[in-house]
């Protein structure tokens, strides 16, 4: 199953404060990808429907569909702040999922909670 991060973790809580929704969660879904394999969205939610997950760490909530979490299976939500910008980005310790190349970037030599397609992407330079 997916992991959040400490520092994702206050950032989902800060966001739903600042939207003044602090009891809701995140979600995370795959939608079909392209070069790098699926890409992701994430929303905000105020429930969690018949086979989601709800992930939770230091009061911060993400919901997670089943068919997601069969993708994003060992996968950790981070998030980053850096020259590029700053958001929400999947890690993936493990490697990236089946159907997916990563590698844009410089994520491998970053933290595991701090890497992944999200933060780079293809096609980058």
């Amino acid at each position: 199953m997916i992991t959040i991060s400490d520092v994702a973790a206050g950032k989902i809580k800060d966001i739903l404060k600042a939207e003044g929704v602090p009891n809701h969660a995140l979600r995370v879904s795959a939608a079909a990808g392209g070069c790098c394999g699926p890409s992701y969205e994430i929303m905000i939610d105020d429930k969690s429907g018949d086979g989601d997950t709800v992930v939770e760490k230091n009061g911060a909530k993400l919901i997670v569909d089943s068919s997601t979490a069969q993708v994003l299976a060992g996968a950790e939500l981070g998030f980053v702040s850096d020259e590029r910008g700053e958001g929400f980005v999947l890690g993936f310790p493990n490697g990236a999922p089946a159907g997916g190349s990563c590698g844009c970037g410089g994520e491998e030599s970053k933290p595991k909670s701090n890497g992944g397609c999200g933060s780079g992407g293809c096609g980058c330079s």
